[in-house]
């Protein structure tokens, strides 16, 4: 009977030691607010997670412009 349960709790510690970085990772990404284009680009958004200075150099122009569009559109609607 020991045996049993040590069994299940093996597999409930592996399933643990699984989920729980996993689930902490998307609370913490569940915060963030990306760019809009990182926000819809993996590549865009791991350079803006590694170094933003260097995506607000190379993508922060075309951010605005994007944003802007957004707002007219939205006003035009």
């Amino acid at each position: 009977m020991s045996d049993e349960w040590l069994k299940y709790l093996l597999v409930f510690g592996l399933v643990l030691f699984a989920f729980i970085p996993v689930t902490l990772n998307a609370l913490k990404r569940r915060g963030e607010n990306p760019p809009p284009m990182a926000a819809n680009d993996r590549k865009l958004y791991r350079l803006w997670r590694s170094d933003p200075e260097a995506y607000e150099r190379q993508y922060g122009d075309m951010d605005k412009q994007y944003m802007e569009a957004q707002k007219k559109k939205q006003e035009h609607d």
